[in-house]
């Protein structure tokens, strides 16, 4: 399963916004999930970022998402872009491809990611 998590902050643009200015873009993003979900995005959750830990981001929220394949993760990206997500929050987009789950030797993931000889 490929992973995306945006990592998230409201910017200037978002702040300028009144609270019904604020609530009426999030329910427009109702529409954006509902057309990810139809095309088999799962929507795996969404939270604030844990700040207490010391390498936190300083952005202060995050979205996860599940899709069958990188294709699925670009398409999803673009649904995100057309609602004008980026002009109110700036974002780090990071999609990955687990591995290594159940790995009895974890070190030879990293060594593979690595391209470190495993032994």
């Amino acid at each position: 399963m490929q992973i995306l998590a945006i990592v998230w902050h409201p910017n200037a643009a978002w702040g300028a916004l009144d609270d019904t200015g604020k609530l009426t873009y999030l329910k427009t993003l109702d529409d954006a999930i509902a057309q990810t979900r139809a095309g088999g995005v799962v929507v795996l959750g969404w939270s604030k970022i844990d700040k207490t830990l010391p390498k936190a981001p300083k952005e202060g929220f995050v979205g996860v998402f599940g899709f069958g394949d990188a294709a699925q993760v670009h398409a999803f990206e673009k649904v995100v872009g057309e609602a004008d997500w980026y002009k109110y929050f700036d974002s780090t987009n990071i999609s990955v491809d687990l591995d290594g789950a159940t790995a009895a030797e974890p070190h030879r993931i990293y060594a593979r990611m690595l391209d470190v000889p495993a032994d």
